[in-house]
């Protein structure tokens, strides 16, 4: 892999719908071939992203889902907002079948997994997803 050089951000808006999950996969995998990461690195940050604008499309009442792409040196930053209230709960994988594992599966294949939550007073929730490539 030829080292990422730090570039703008890009910026894509979504219609919040599960139909549009595949153009957003295209525009991340668009991304990752640009900025010339690795198959493994680039399976990640598609499997992450994905999971969190599932999350967003399910969960949240917003119209769009955002989501932005950032490479800086060797890694990439993927951020995924929309318009909703981050409903905190305890997955119970038992009752809720395969639901409910999105986050862990997120933390699971990303270096860095933050969320800031939205909340009643101030909707709006941001999913950031970090993945740096090994030296």
């Amino acid at each position: 892999m030829t080292t990422l050089e730090a570039t703008v951000p890009v910026v894509r808006a979504f219609r919040s719908h599960p139909s549009s999950l595949y153009q957003v996969r295209q525009f991340v995998r668009g991304q990752a071939v640009g900025a010339g990461l690795s198959d493994t690195a680039t399976d990640d940050i598609l499997l992450a992203t994905s999971e969190a604008c599932v999350n967003a499309v399910l969960h949240s009442t917003s119209r769009t889902v955002k989501v932005t792409w950032r490479c800086s040196d060797r890694c990439v930053e993927v951020q995924v907002a929309d318009e909703g209230v981050f409903q905190r709960r305890v997955p119970l994988p038992e009752i809720d079948n395969s639901a409910g594992r999105g986050i862990l599966l997120m933390t699971a294949v990303m270096d860095e997994v933050a969320i800031q939550e939205g909340t009643d007073r101030s909707p709006g929730t941001v999913v950031r997803l970090m993945k740096c490539e090994p030296v």
